[in-house]
């Protein structure tokens, strides 16, 4: 198979930014207006990581949307980094507490850890598209996405993850 060149493989990487960067925004509570530089950012990744791509290990597709998922994951943690927030004087229906949120993190990262990387694939996927799309970018059916989240479903439950997780005092 001949080599890619980043010519070649950057209409690929800005399409799929776009697409990245939409649902980024719109699930992650972010301004419509930063949109392009989320975009821009993860185009900009995908060129800086470019050395690292082996058409041997992985589609154009593939490597671009792991290295802007993990680029996605950077933003949004330096976003809710504590340091970084407003800290706010919490009303008395304000939902769960910041330490509260960081335990369910923890407590979510530790349940996901136990799984197969193709279904820890998935739930990230599943944070940033609905079924259809996360099939289409994990390149399987939606029966296996179904399958999946019922594993996902799972390992959340027996690590005591639920409905009432914040409910009775919060987090364990």
């Amino acid at each position: 198979m001949a080599d890619i060149t980043l010519d070649q493989a950057l209409p690929v990487a800005q399409n799929l930014a776009g697409r990245k960067a939409n649902a980024f925004v719109r699930r992650c509570g972010f301004a419509v207006d930063e949109r392009e530089d989320v975009e821009s950012r993860l185009v900009l990744t995908f060129i800086t990581r470019w050395p690292n791509f082996d058409n041997q290990r992985a589609s154009i597709q593939t490597f671009a949307s792991r290295v802007m998922d993990k680029e996605l994951m950077s933003i949004l943690r330096y976003h809710l980094a504590p340091s970084r927030r407003e800290q706010d004087i919490p009303a008395s229906d304000s939902g769960p507490s910041s330490a509260a949120r960081a335990r369910f993190r923890i407590d979510l990262e530790r349940a996901l850890a136990s799984l197969p990387s193709p279904v820890q694939e998935t739930a990230l996927a599943l944070f940033w598209y609905s079924t259809v799309e996360s099939a289409a970018e994990l390149g399987c059916s939606r029966q296996i996405i179904h399958a999946r989240k019922r594993r996902i479903r799972q390992a959340l439950d027996a690590a005591g993850i639920g409905p009432g997780y914040f409910i009775a005092g919060g987090a364990r």
